[in-house]
């Protein structure tokens, strides 16, 4: 039997991102996190003080999606709100967002390591250039 979507990019994109994510989330199971949680987690780190907004465009999310994220994060105590001229909200972590991100970062490592295994060191290095390509 022939597999159609078989030779377009798209379709194992959308394959090895699902996998990639189930990978990745499964090393954030104790956290009770998933992969979009650290991503913000992660983002607000290097970036203390950021809006909601300018996340959103980093992480190319939807305010939609972005919102209950940072809402989660705010309630668990690890996000920071700080009024900003107007309606701008600015984020930071919290003294226990700061105290948990060596544990997220940890399991991310772990995550892309699983991923780097499976391509090789070469590949994965090659891959992830490949993929920056695409915007």
């Amino acid at each position: 039997m022939k597999h159609p979507l078989e030779p377009m990019v798209g379709f194992h994109l959308v394959r090895t991102a699902n996998l990639a994510l189930k990978i990745v989330n499964a090393q954030y199971g104790e956290l009770r996190i998933r992969h979009p949680d650290a991503a913000t987690l992660m983002v607000i780190e290097t970036n203390p003080g950021i809006t909601q907004s300018a996340i959103g465009k980093m992480l190319r999310m939807e305010r939609s999606n972005l919102v209950p994220i940072v809402s989660r994060l705010t309630e668990r105590g690890w996000i920071e709100r700080t009024p900003g001229g107007g309606k701008t909200i600015h984020l930071s972590l919290s003294p226990d967002g700061a105290a948990i991100m060596p544990q997220i970062h940890a399991a991310s490592r772990a995550g892309e390591e699983l991923i780097a295994t499976a391509v090789g060191e070469t590949g994965y290095a090659d891959l992830l250039d490949q993929l920056r390509l695409i915007r």
